[in-house]
């Protein structure tokens, strides 16, 4: 029995032996590529190169919000993304809102870091590499890599001077108010540019855990409000563009109560018969409730929609709310009067900053524009974003009439106390109860305060809206928000920053007929009448003392002075928008020194 339990076991370990060395065959010889494709595999890793994020500027060139390395996250095996940036605001809060933040994927999640992402964070690469058993890597000639495009910078037109005096203006308003909440908007009203745009609680990038989520939000454009008295500026462009009152027309205030419609309008200062610049710098609702009544609905609907309310501004900035305007065929018989004094209507921050900016350039909705061109990553522009007049809404003579009636706000109406000596100011104080979002009923005692301003008076350089959220003291727009708009003028001026460079030329009595300051940005100045003498470049002073008038017609005002500043010519210059005229004509022999006149306007 021994031997034949030995055969069958012999047989039973041959068999054995020949499946196993089939086996080998089969591993190394017939599936040899098939295993050495999956030996490879778990030694090669495809890494995702994250590209570096485009820096953003202001409008003179310095670094808001920058980019800086961080250790990439190691990977265990298969596939990884190599987050080697981080992104960095190193003013902190400044302009928080508007940048908004990346998140730890690298997408941009808010504010102009999620609206223009797909530009600014540029495109992935990628590399297969070999690491060995201990996860190093291996260097070897097998190793495929494609390169990430890094993504394009971006220069805004917010200037960071003055961004920082209105964000720190705001904060002291804020907190002397008791408020709830602030924003101030800074516009240039010829180019539609934003300059500031400032949210006070403040919202820090660098620390976004630490914020409450309401302070993420840009209330300049996302929050929506009844803007009371601000309005009759719109109320009183539509009468005078259609000729149905002007500056002297008088009307009965009704002793400070009034009723029109079924409901009782009262006035905070009663007032009897007084003039129609005298109802616009008192602010009286019962004038303005009894003269709209001249216009006809669909006429007052016009303007109010040509101003820009009721739909969105076009701004570049995410979130951005339309407000809300009911048509006229939904109106009631009270809606026209309560309208003509800011109420029965919901408006954003950002569509009164720009409907105020309408008027002080001449009577044209501009677009505001927030970015003012894309640059390479040292901030050169290699792009600029054109500038875009909307419509026109009013007539020049209109808007300026309507600026004269302004300053009488400031001069001796509801904004007395921030009048100024030396300036000429235009502006509206606004007060309105709020409205509870739920209900849709007002709340009793809760008010948004607001002035909205612009200086010099006649030939405005720039525009501020100050909206105050539920002061707790000072509760009128005069009392509350325009000491803000004093405040950032002020401290502005004294630095010289942007349009409010070298503030003598705004003076009611000033006679400078020259800037001299260095590196001056004249296009900032709309004052009519004033010479304007540009440095004379040395290449001029060696050459010739006779050159050529260039044509500068149909050309921007800033490329003209460039031009022109080249040349040692004195400038002088009327309106605004592109310049439609030139003396002397070009081809004509001018020396240095020479005065000419340029005259802008609005084509079309």
């Amino acid at each position: 029995m021994a031997p034949k339990r030995f055969l069958v076991l012999g047989s039973a370990f041959g068999i054995l032996w020949l499946a196993l060395i089939g086996r080998v065959f089969q591993v190394q010889v017939l599936e040899a590529d098939h295993y050495r494709s999956l030996a490879e595999g778990q030694s090669l890793r495809r890494d995702v190169l994250i590209p570096r994020r485009g820096e953003i500027f202001d409008r003179e060139g310095r670094r808001l919000v920058v980019n800086v390395e961080s250790a990439p996250g190691g990977p265990a095996s298969g596939s990884s993304k190599e987050f080697r940036w981080s992104r960095l605001s190193p003013g902190g809060s400044l302009a928080g809102q508007v940048f908004g933040v990346v998140g730890r994927d690298g997408a941009g999640q808010a504010g102009l870091e999620y609206q223009f992402d797909r530009i600014l964070r540029g495109s992935d690469g990628w590399r297969v590499v070999r690491y060995d058993s201990r996860n190093r890597y291996a260097p070897s000639s097998s190793d495929r890599v494609e390169k990430p495009v890094d993504g394009v910078g971006m220069r805004l037109t917010l200037d960071a001077r003055i961004q920082e005096i209105a964000e720190h203006a705001l904060e002291r308003g804020v907190r002397r108010t008791a408020s709830r909440q602030g924003v101030a908007i800074v516009v240039e009203p010829v180019t539609g540019d934003i300059l500031a745009m400032a949210n006070y609680p403040f919202f820090d990038p660098n620390t976004r855990e630490r914020n409450k989520s309401e302070n993420w939000k840009n209330h300049a454009v996302a929050k929506i409000f009844e803007p009371g008295s601000t309005f009759k500026v719109i109320t009183a462009a539509a009468l005078l563009e259609e000729k149905r009152m002007a500056p002297a027309d008088t009307v009965d205030a009704e002793n400070g109560t009034y009723k029109i419609a079924g409901v009782v309008i009262n006035d905070t200062h009663p007032l009897r018969r007084i003039s129609f610049s005298e109802a616009l710098a008192h602010s009286s609702n019962i004038a303005f409730a009894k003269i709209v009544m001249r216009l006809k609905p669909s006429e007052f609907y016009k303007y109010i929609r040509s101003f820009g309310f009721g739909m969105k501004t076009g701004t570049s900035l995410p979130s951005e709310e339309s407000g809300w305007l009911k048509s006229v065929g939904e109106w009631s018989s009270r809606s026209q009067p309560t309208l003509a004094f800011g109420h029965e209507i919901a408006v954003t921050p950002l569509q009164v900053a720009m409907a105020f900016a309408a008027v002080a350039n001449g009577g044209t909705l501009m677009r505001p524009r927030l970015v003012l061109g894309w640059v390479d990553a040292e901030g050169r522009m290699e792009h600029e974003e054109p500038v875009h007049a909307v419509r026109r809404v009013i007539s020049e003579a209109t808007a300026s009439t309507l600026r004269e009636m302004m300053k009488g706000v400031v001069e001796y109406g509801t904004a007395a106390d921030i009048r100024d000596p030396e300036i000429d100011i235009a502006g509206k104080t606004g007060t309105a109860e709020k409205i509870d979002e739920v209900t849709g009923k007002y709340l009793s005692g809760k008010f948004n305060s607001s002035f909205v301003g612009m200086a010099p008076a006649a030939r405005p350089a720039f525009v501020c809206l100050v909206l105050l959220d539920e002061p707790g003291q000072l509760k009128y727009g005069g009392q509350s928000a325009a000491p803000i708009f004093r405040e950032i003028m002020d401290r502005a001026g004294a630095l010289g920053v942007g349009p409010f460079r070298d503030r003598t030329v705004w003076g009611k009595e000033t006679k400078v007929d020259s800037l001299s300051a260095p590196g001056m940005e004249l296009s900032s100045f709309r004052r009519p009448g004033h010479s304007l003498p540009v440095p004379v470049s040395a290449e001029v002073v060696r050459g010739t003392s006779e050159t050529v008038m260039p044509d500068v017609r149909n050309t921007g005002l800033r490329e003209a002075l460039k031009r022109l500043r080249e040349m040692g010519l004195e400038v002088e210059y009327t309106g605004e928008g592109r310049i439609l005229d030139q003396q002397p004509p070009s081809g004509s022999p001018v020396r240095h020194g020479q005065h000419c006149q340029l005259t802008l306007g609005w084509m079309g």
